[in-house]
């Protein structure tokens, strides 16, 4: 048994009814190249079950202590069964990007079943009518809950599953499966019990190392001039999320998104696509009249987690709240104040060695978040406050090379991610052997249009394309 951190017991804890908390996929995978030439899905079940000794975390599943009176616990499911995890269904004809898009919408929109092991995998094949993509694809769109994978977890898992040729590899020796008794009320009570200096030292050395100076400094910032800065104009993506969900996604050459760092001496590849995003969010609200004349924030996960512990299991995340300049209608100028501001916002993570987030959910007691979000479920909190930012930008770097699952070679990957009160749209970045791509997610009432957003992402990669110089 290992325990849960504070932060992936928060995300356990956010889990509700319209909001499910659990990040996800939609890969897609040309079977010509599998053995026969076509999806056999028994084999592809076979295939998978044999890389399972490489990812024990797939076999977990959480149990909690009464009352909340602890952090949650992972153990080795003793009734784990991979039929239930894995599932295979098909598109009608003719099986093009806009069905395979409302499928993975619906699969994302439903909660996990947090008694198994937090993940669902569903083989959706008939992909014969995608544009740029051979007949006979078949798509896999995953489930798994933040509180078990972040991002830099799941691109190990990508690399776990997957092969650098069509013919598979396994490991050479299965070690035998060991799983876990589950524990009775009465072990966890006396763990708890255990747990609690332990978890007091946690909550006082966060309380002195964060909470008090950073209370000092947003308050003297909220009676400045600076008060402006910590609070986000409202638009249509923060108020309350309704359980459904839209999702989409756009792909670009990487080669022609990094041309476009010469419009920005000293630029990354992540100011490019922040600003596309930015240029896109400020596209669509124009065309319904929703501009705020001030400018959108995002948050920017980031990975803190030392290269030395990458195999260690959990959520080692801290947050940028950068700007996006969605006030600023010239791409360049936006795209030069984003790159300023996110300069600005790893000195300040640098500060606190990342661990702002990490050490904060500690100051959360495990009884108290769940009272918390039901309350404000109840008195519908989310549209009555500002909020802290407008949306989710996140950019997970993926292999430059070709993969292969089962021999079927992976055309594409876009992820899926969480929206949730205040908070209903999320993006992903994602590049992959010469592309990079934007996926987003989103409350369909917020967003009941996804493919006029798709469109305004594609428009400004575009107009940003025309400032280039001519060579």
């Amino acid at each position: 048994m290992k325990q849960l951190s504070a932060l992936d017991t928060t995300f356990l804890n956010l889990e509700t009814g319209t909001t499910p908390m659990h990040v996800g996929c939609v890969a897609i995978y040309d079977s010509s190249t599998m053995p026969g030439g076509k999806l056999d899905f028994s084999e592809f079940l076979n295939n998978f079950e044999r890389k399972l000794p490489r990812i024990p975390v797939l076999r977990q599943r959480h149990v909690s202590a009464p009352m909340g009176i602890d952090y949650p616990y992972w153990i080795s499911d003793p009734d784990f069964s991979l039929d239930y995890h894995i599932r295979h269904i098909a598109l009608p004809k003719p099986g093009n990007w806009t069905q395979l898009c409302t499928q993975a919408s619906r699969l994302h929109a439903r909660p996990l079943d947090l008694k198994h092991a937090p993940w669902e995998l569903y083989v959706i094949s008939g992909l014969d009518n995608i544009e740029g993509m051979p007949e006979g694809c078949f798509a896999l769109v995953s489930k798994m809950h933040h509180a078990l994978i972040d991002g830099v977890r799941g691109a190990q898992l990508l690399a776990a599953l997957h092969d650098l040729s069509p013919k598979p590899s396994y490991p050479n020796k299965v070690e035998p499966i060991i799983v876990d008794r589950v524990p009775t009320g009465v072990e966890l009570i006396t763990r708890a019990a255990l747990n609690m200096p332990g978890n007091l030292m946690a909550k006082a050395k966060a309380t002195t190392r964060h909470a008090v100076p950073l209370f000092k400094d947003v308050a003297s910032k909220l009676l400045s001039n600076e008060k402006k800065r910590y609070l986000a104009p409202k638009t249509r993506f923060n108020g309350k999320v309704t359980s459904h969900r839209v999702f989409d996604a756009v792909s670009f050459d990487l080669t022609d998104i990094k041309s476009l760092r010469k419009l920005v001496p000293g630029s990354t590849v992540n100011d490019v696509m922040m600003t596309i995003v930015s240029g896109a969010i400020r596209h669509y609200l124009n065309s319904k009249g929703e501009l705020p004349e001030k400018s959108m924030s995002a948050m920017v996960p980031m990975n803190i987690m030392p290269s030395a512990q990458q195999s260690t299991q959990g959520n080692h995340i801290s947050f940028m709240f950068p700007a996006i300049y969605t006030d600023e209608a010239d791409h360049v100028q936006r795209m030069t104040a984003i790159n300023r501001e996110n300069i600005a916002g790893k000195a300040r993570q640098k500060q606190h060695n990342g661990q702002l987030l990490m050490d904060s959910t500690h100051l959360l007691p495990t009884t108290l978040t769940n009272l918390v979000i039901d309350k404000a479920i109840k008195y519908n909190v989310a549209n009555r406050m500002k909020p802290l930012f407008n949306t989710v930008i996140t950019n997970v770097p993926g292999p430059q090379l070709p993969l292969y699952h089962a021999g079927a070679k992976m055309l594409a990957f876009h992820g899926a991610g969480i929206c949730y009160d205040t908070v209903g749209l999320f993006h992903i970045i994602f590049s992959y052997n010469g592309k990079i791509s934007i996926s987003f997610t989103s409350c369909q009432e917020m967003m009941p249009d996804p493919e006029r957003y798709a469109s305004c992402l594609k428009r400004t990669v575009t107009e940003m394309m025309k400032k280039l110089p001519v060579s």
